[in-house]
């Protein structure tokens, strides 16, 4: 054991004899969460500056970022400048605990104090970073500017930033960079470098500039290792190239490569990405019958093989929509000892529905949960494309609020596949609950296809100038004329539509029509419509008259009366179509005044009224309230035309 001097001893005129590692009080320190009395230990000792980093790493360790960084600033305080080693270590802690901001913060701080970090502190700042490939290369350069040289190491983390960020042509400028720093000597590229890259093009499904990268590897003398032979394989499984990927097996078994079950599931990837489903089965019985897997009969390639939970998951999706040989390998997959994750569960779910089992893939859900397994979003989505597949649309709509009951967020595809569940409404129920999904996609972000969730609302909004019952439906009569304006965002005349049929009857008894076209105009005055002749069905009277709000008249030479053609365009529509009466109203003007302080009437005319002469844009005018162009339908009106279509109604 060392011998140390502390504090302690010093005071009292003795040397004290350690009879534990300073490590082990530290690592007792972090186990307690006593970041305090882990640093008040390390003053204690001569060598304090290196035991600072091992105190922010066990803390880092232990996902405890708020005491490593206590740890930090106390490193800090007790030394006039920065330890590099001890700034690496925090910033390496920021990352294994998510908090990349942090890191930043540091690197920030450090660049205050005039103090020039090295290179493996840019290096872990990058590689902290990596996800955000903008401040990576900004980070890069800044280096550059400091004139701190980079190593492989800072190579290798661009690369990775490229590839998280599917930058495949900055990936490939920089490979070309460093072949020509390494063929100068400037560089030595590694296995990492090589693996980097040849995932990139993996990823990209680039199979051939991968496999010339493994040549390039070779010819530096660098030996692929595992991660390099199994996204090699990966490369030519993505494109379904099947005989290409096991020719790449093979040459890593003369290789002497040691082998996980990662690489059988790569080949048993690529026989279902080129849809060779028998092919896939064969290989995992054979492995089954031996205890060995065997690639191909011809050759005397065997090796041992423990299947995992994904090997079982892919020979699901090789199942295609036979649902009951994917329940049985799910059962087989128990028996193995391995447990079903939610991959598994959605891929049953999924096979459900497109074997048309829409029972199975609900009940696939419903065990999922039995067995403590929380549905995710994935699986929901699932079990609702295959109610919708199978025209059980009122599961699905229950099965949407469920998932957001337990606040999971709906994807795209569970927007879509809800939206576009329906080929027709029946119903202003169906139209309100497919309305609300549309509005709550657009408040989670999603750009949804306006136009067709449009031209079903028009097909259904014609429904109502036809002579059926209440119960027929959609009648898609009519709705052939209409012709949209796809210069304007659909999703206006959406939600117009959207907010009519969320207010109760009384209140949808006034429309507003400003800004819509008058096909727009003529669809939203047809929604409310329906939605007043269902009210009314039920039992609920008509207590007032209905007024439309069409817009602002306006006067003038060349003044565009747009709210005029809207007028027009409802009129024909309610009068010559529906049969129902019809009153231009003419609101009453308030007075104002002018800007001689006298009372100004625009309907007078006489000497005071001075800017009754000027242009009607002229500035003295703009004072003037908007005339707002409205129509009335008198209630009786609205009675009798009911009365034609459904039968008695309450007065």
């Amino acid at each position: 054991m060392h011998s140390e001097r502390s504090s302690f001893g010093v005071g009292f005129r003795f040397c004290i004899k350690e009879i534990v590692d300073p490590l082990e009080i530290v690592t007792m320190c972090t186990q307690k969460r006593t970041p305090h009395l882990a640093v008040r230990y390390v003053c204690m000792l001569p060598h304090a500056h290196v035991l600072f980093s091992s105190i922010i790493h066990e803390f880092g360790k232990r996902q405890d970022l708020a005491s490593a960084l206590i740890a930090y600033e106390a490193s800090r305080s007790k030394s006039d400048k920065p330890n590099m080693y001890v700034c690496r270590t925090i910033i390496d802690v920021c990352g294994v605990c998510g908090d990349s901001l942090r890191s930043r913060y540091i690197y920030e701080d450090l660049l205050a104090q005039k103090v020039i970090p090295n290179t493996y502190v840019f290096n872990s700042l990058m590689n902290v970073n990596a996800n955000d490939l903008n401040y990576t290369l900004y980070v890069y350069k800044q280096m550059q500017n400091l004139g701190v040289i980079g190593d492989v190491a800072s190579y290798n983390i661009l690369l990775k930033a490229c590839s998280l960020a599917e930058r495949v042509d900055l990936a490939q400028d920089i490979y070309k960079e460093i072949k020509h720093m390494a063929s100068k000597g400037a560089l030595k590229l590694d296995v990492i470098t090589y693996s980097t890259i040849i995932k990139v093009f993996a990823d990209a499904k680039l199979w051939q500039m991968a496999l010339k990268v493994k040549e390039d590897m070779l010819l530096s003398g660098v030996t692929p290792n595992l991660v390099t032979w199994s996204s090699l394989i990966n490369a030519c499984a993505n494109v379904g190239l099947v005989e290409k990927a096991i020719q790449v097996f093979e040459e890593m078994l003369l290789a002497g490569c040691e082998l996980n079950s990662q690489c059988f599931n790569i080949l048993l990837h690529a026989c279902v990405e080129a849809c060779q489903y028998d092919r896939a089965f064969r290989m995992f019985q054979s492995w089954k019958e031996s205890g060995v897997w065997k690639i191909c009969d011809t050759k005397e390639s065997n090796v041992p093989f423990a299947p995992t939970t994904t090997t079982y998951n892919i020979l699901m999706k090789a199942c295609g929509t036979d649902y009951y040989r994917a329940k049985a390998l799910m059962e087989e997959m128990k028996t193995a000892g391995l447990s079903p994750n939610h991959i598994s569960w959605s891929i049953l779910i999924d096979i459900g529905g497109n074997s048309g089992n829409a029972g199975g893939a609900i009940q696939a859900l419903k065990t999922m949960q039995d067995e403590g397994i929380k549905p995710d979003v994935v699986a929901y989505t699932a079990a609702i494309k295959a109610c919708v597949e199978n025209k059980n649309l009122k599961i699905a709509f229950l099965l949407f609020e469920e998932m957001k009951g337990h606040r999971l967020q709906p994807n795209l595809v569970t927007y879509n596949t809800l939206l576009r569940a329906r080929s027709r409404y029946g119903s202003v129920q169906e139209v309100q609950q497919c309305l609300a999904i549309y509005q709550d996609m657009r408040k989670a972000g999603y750009n949804s296809n306006d136009y067709y969730l449009k031209q079903l609302i028009e097909k259904w909004c014609e429904g109502v100038i036809q002579d059926s019952d209440q119960n027929q439906g959609l009648l898609a009569s009519g709705s052939s004329s209409i012709k949209t304006d796809l210069k304007k965002p659909q999703s206006f005349l959406l939600e117009k539509v959207a907010g009519h049929l969320q207010k109760d009857i009384a209140e949808s008894l006034v429309m507003d029509l400003q800004g819509l076209t008058k096909v727009e105009a003529r669809i939203v005055v047809l929604a409310v419509l329906w939605m007043i002749k269902e009210s009314c069905t039920l039992g609920n009277p008509i207590k007032d008259d209905m007024t439309i709000i069409l817009g602002i008249k306006r006067k003038g030479p060349g003044a565009t009366n747009h709210a005029s053609e809207v007028q027009n365009a409802v009129i024909e529509l309610l009068q010559d179509e529906l049969g129902l009466d019809v009153i231009l109203e003419q609101p009453r003007i308030p007075i104002t005044r002018n800007d001689f302080g006298s009372p100004f009437n625009p309907d007078m005319n006489n000497e005071n009224n001075m800017n009754s002469r000027l242009p009607i844009d002229f500035e003295p005018l703009a004072r003037r309230p908007a005339v707002l162009q409205r129509l009335k339908v008198t209630r009786k009106s609205l009675y009798h035309w009911l009365q034609r279509r459904v039968g008695v109604i309450r007065r």
